[in-house]
């Protein structure tokens, strides 16, 4: 019974290790043994000696002894042939893999050299543990560390891009490591206490921990995770993605209210065929294509939330495509957010990718060509991947090109071992374009098909229709009949049809609406009826905000936030003043247009759909050059307010003057391009415009030391303004802030044509403050949104969405100020940075010089010999490598790395009469007597436990401080201290002082 109880130990920790391996894994590793492991080595060593690329293998044998005699003691109380078959297994596999590149297989044997030396030798102590039971405990933890060890190990190499990521990588891989061997050694300090003992015939009972891992090993975890945490973010702000994760989880909710919504798609030939975790057709390609409206995007999120539901567990990556919004209709926003997606699954790309960060030089990535290498990276690093690309038609038609060609070329490109590892789904209309860009692949086309959809939820909207109007079921069965045939399997008809009867005042109205010269026959029809039952119920004055609304809507250069819109709305040009609380708007926008439009999860309104905007447009709702001319003058006339002329103040923040102005100083140049183009057509909102212009620019003009050259472009769309005084300042102002928003550098003030910079800068100060002084902030948000602390550069992405404290901003400026970051983390100048990439350069040389052994000269013949152990290995002949025998085929050669000779350096214990052939194995020790404070300090006595607090604290007996600032001359004695400093007023001006000097301190 009690051998039973100390080997269900051993099981219970090797279940364990079981669940993180693959099931061919675990067929591997069971059958292995030691014999088959040591030939397997001795293989390995002969194959290196003929490529001259031999490592010290002699590493190995402290591992392979200690392992080998942990085995023997195990057998003494259970079968240990496959509980150690899984020590043997991963260490097979280890070695074969990572012999595939010299520098990790020689990691990799340093790593097992320091496990080996801090397992004990068990076989000097077999009695101990036969005579006392408990201590199979201590015995059964340490062979739980070396399968913890394997699990780290094995996750890591079997990435299957391991090798391109190796060098970024396996320094975090190595840390966790480290703890394990930390653990080890304390669990060996433990048994040698015991075995020393004077009294060998009665052990004494030591304090064995219950768990290993819940003293260091949670701890650095802790760290790591922590550590990862701050990466995660930082590399995310740097690749501002799109969120599509509030997409999905709106259109999730939608059909959540319609079970069964989509269910036809899932038993669709072609699509099971795509989906199919084990048999897909191949290439695994797949185009769902209907005319606007179909309901295409409620459909691609019900492939997306199935996939994520495969027990195959596979990396579900997504995106929603979105007309005219520069986050979301480019192949260069779509990468960046599909790299999100794949970091967030997968982190350990993470190291990679936050090295790559911090050699960018840039707050916000730009390039293409790092986004395509990190979106092959990652997809590459997958074992299986469905991707669902939704929109594609919103998509410009050259970007549209590019997404399909890219994805099509990845997937058509996959090695034959494996076509299906990568399998996309492309969803748009079905128009000439996407017939030609997906031509020979497999499609679903939603005609009628979804009918089954379309009636469900006729269903759901006739009983709401039921209970307001009070109508019977068969009116209402008959309603819903109507509406489903009238829709052609167009989704969208259906729901404008249902909001449109819905929205209606009396049984009468109703009526009217079902007379079939009335019923909507289109989308279009839809619309129009909506837009009728609006002006039918409302006032004209209303109908004029509604209009307004949606001309602000058709025309803005990116979607508006409702608190953008009260801002706008509020602006009275009559008294030159901003009036948020009595001209702000006191219905919701779903109120003013109805089901036209959508208020999404960020404040956002957007149109139901882009053919909502496209019936505006085309019915003579909305004149778009006009709409143009009007929101370029109100841009600009909001500007030529006296808040903007004055210094702002703690009231006008807070009346809310300044809630529009992010978007006015950024666009106003281009609605008065968009608005320029023909001047004749609206030749009194130009001469509006002309006037306000006028004021403009005299009113902020910066007086620039730059003479920008003015396009062939520019000058044309401003030819309207030509013999106007005014018209220099105009093009120069135009050039200047169009640069504003298309340069990431660091402009100077000398290149800018408007003081507008200044004024932002000064108006956020005084609201930063409010907050500071813990004002209500639910009043704040109301008028200026959420994330107020904002980055000052019109490029820069935060300059509108912002951050949610001060100091993320303020760490997200300096990378701007000074983006090119030393590789060391321990270093001053990764906090710091520095602003030129040839400063960065010179410090690494300087101060981290480093020296590639990868690429040293070949080695000689001697060279190779020399390197050969010195040692003859048992049961391997001297005259050569031994070759296995057809008379002998179960003579396997026993081979393992020699033995090493006895080294004569010792290190005792003060406490007792332990004696330690290696430092750490002393340290280890030391935990048993409570010594948690090794090293002392020889000047004042004090003790610490770790050799860093020690050098640390020394520095307060010499007064050396090794970081200096060059602008104040102040000396620090820690980074973090040092930039502190530079965070203050003062350190502000001396950063400025460095930069004016040109200083690049190292």
């Amino acid at each position: 019974m009690a051998n039973n109880a100390q080997e269900q130990l051993f099981r219970k920790a090797l279940e364990e290790f079981k669940k993180g391996l693959r099931k061919r894994d675990q067929e591997n590793f069971k059958a292995i043994t030691f014999r088959e492991l040591e030939r397997d080595i001795y293989e390995l060593q002969n194959l290196q000696h003929s490529l001259r690329q031999l490592k010290d293998l002699n590493r190995l044998q402290s591992f392979l002894v200690a392992t080998k005699q942990c085995g023997e003691v195990l057998s003494v109380f259970c079968d240990a042939n496959d509980i150690m078959a899984y020590i043997w297994g991963p260490t097979k596999f280890l070695l074969q893999e990572t012999s595939k590149q010299i520098n990790a297989f020689d990691e990799l044997l340093d790593t097992y050299d320091c496990v080996g030396n801090s397992i004990p030798l068990l076989l000097q102590h077999k009695a101990m543990f036969e005579t006392n039971p408990h201590m199979v405990r201590l015995l059964s933890l340490i062979y739980e560390d070396i399968l913890k060890f394997h699990s780290i190990t094995l996750r890591y190499f079997q990435q299957r891009e391991w090798i391109k990521l190796f060098d970024y990588t396996w320094d975090t891989c190595k840390s966790r490591c480290s703890s394990i061997v930390d653990n080890i050694a304390r669990h060996r300090s433990l048994i040698e206490a015991q075995a020393g003992s004077s009294d060998q015939t009665n052990y004494s009972h030591p304090e064995i921990p219950h768990n290993s891992y819940q003293t260091d090993y949670p701890r650095l975890e802790s760290e790591l995770n922590d550590e990862d945490l701050h990466r995660l973010w930082t590399v995310n702000n740097w690749l501002r993605a799109a969120n599509v994760e509030d997409d999905q989880n709106r259109f999730s909710k939608t059909r959540a209210e319609y079970p069964g919504t989509g269910e036809w798609l899932l038993e669709n030939k072609y699509f099971k065929e795509w989906f199919d975790p084990q048999y897909p057709a191949i290439p695994p390609l797949l185009w769902l294509n209907g005319i606007p409206g179909a309901g295409k995007t409620i459909l691609a999120s019900l492939i997306v939330e199935r996939s994520r539901q495969l027990k195959s567990k596979p990396t579900v990556l997504f995106f929603y495509c979105k007309y005219e919004n520069p986050q979301r209709d480019n192949f260069f926003a779509l990468a960046r957010s599909i790299v999100a997606q794949l970091l967030k699954q997968d982190l350990g790309l993470l190291p990679y990718f936050h090295r790559k960060y911090c050699d960018s030089g840039e707050a916000v990535l730009t390039s293409l060509a790092v986004v395509e290498e990190f979106l092959a990276l990652a997809l590459g690093n997958c074992r299986n991947a469905y991707i669902i690309l939704d929109g594609l038609d919103e998509c410009p038609r050259g970007e549209r090109k590019i997404i399909t060609d890219w994805f099509k070329k990845l997937v058509e490109d996959l090695p034959s071992r494996e076509p299906d590892r990568i399998r996309c789904l492309f969803v748009s209309q079905d128009d000439g374009v996407g017939r030609r860009d997906f031509s020979g692949l497999a499609s679903i086309r939603i005609k009628n098909e979804n009918i089954g959809d379309i009636s469900e939820y006729s269903r759901t909207e006739a009983d709401k229709l039921k209970r307001v109007f009070q109508l019977s079921d068969e009116k209402v069965n008959s309603i819903a009949s109507t509406v489903t045939d009238s829709t052609g399997g167009i989704f969208l008809l259906a729901k404008l049809i249902w909001a449109n009867l819905l929205g209606q005042t009396s049984v009468a109205r109703l009526e009217e609406e079902l007379e079939p010269n009335i019923f909507p026959k289109e989308i279009y029809d839809a619309y129009q009826r909506i837009m009728v039952r609006i002006q039918q119920q409302t006032t004209r004055t209303a109908m004029e905000d509604t209009v307004s609304l949606l001309g602000w809507l058709v025309c803005a250069k990116r979607p508006l936030k409702w608190n953008e819109i009260q801002g706008m709305k509020s602006i009275d040009l009559d008294n030159q003043s901003v009036d948020f609380e009595r001209q702000k708007f006191v219905v919701s926008a779903k109120d003013l247009c109805e089901s036209l439009v959508e208020t999404q999860p960020d404040g956002s309104v957007e149109f139901v759909h882009l053919t909502a905007k496209f019936f505006l447009v085309e019915r003579e709702y909305i004149d778009p050059s006009a709409q143009e001319l009007k929101l370029a003058c109100l841009c600009i006339d909001y500007l030529n307010l006296p808040a903007f002329v004055e210094p702002p103040t703690e009231a006008r923040v807070l009346n809310g003057d300044y809630a529009f102005m992010d978007y006015a100083v950024l666009y106003w140049v281009r609605h008065l391009e968009a608005g320029s183009v023909q001047p004749e057509s609206h030749e009194k909102l130009m001469e509006q415009l002309a006037e306000s212009l006028d004021i403009f620019v005299n009113l902020h003009w910066n007086f620039p030391d730059t003479v920008f050259q003015v396009s062939n472009r520019v000058s044309k769309k401003l030819q309207f303004f030509k013999d106007m005084p005014f018209h220099y300042k105009v093009e120069q102002a135009v050039v200047s802030s169009n640069k504003q928003l298309r340069f990431f550098g660091n402009m100077k003030k000398g290149e800018m044509a408007l003081k507008l910079t200044n004024t932002v800068e000064n108006v956020r100060k005084v609201l930063e403050g409010i907050l500071l002084m813990g004002t209500s902030i639910q009043g704040i948000e109301q008028k200026y949104g959420k994330d107020l602390y904002k980055c000052p550069r019109f490029s820069c992405q935060f300059f509108t969405t912002g951050f949610r404290s001060a100091d993320d901003r303020d760490k997200h400026i300096e990378k701007h100020e000074r983006p090119f970051r030393c590789m060391h983390e321990a270093c001053t100048r990764f906090i710091l940075g520095f602003s030129t990439e040839i400063a960065q350069k010179v410090h690494m040389k300087e101060r981290h010089p480093t020296i590639d052994t990868q690429h040293g000269e070949f080695p000689t013949d001697k060279e190779v010999q020399d390197s050969l152990p010195d040692i003859p290995i048992e049961g391997v002949p001297e005259e050569g490598p031994m070759q296995p025998s057809e008379s002998e085929p179960e003579a396997e050669p026993p081979y393992y790395p020699p033995q090493k000779r006895p080294k004569t350096t010792t290190f005792q214990c003060e406490h007792c009469s332990k004696v330690f052939s290696k430092r750490y194995n002393l340290e280890s020790h030391l935990v048993t007597h409570g010594a948690e404070q090794p090293y002392g300090c020889d000047v004042c006595r004090k003790r610490f436990s770790r050799v860093g607090d020690l050098r640390r604290h020394r520095k307060t007996h010499t007064g050396e401080k090794g970081h200096a600032c060059h602008g104040c001359g102040r000396t620090f004695s820690r980074a973090d201290t040092l930039n502190n400093h530079y965070k203050s007023e003062t350190g502000q001006r001396c950063l400025q002082l460095e930069r004016e000097k040109g200083i690049e301190h190292s």
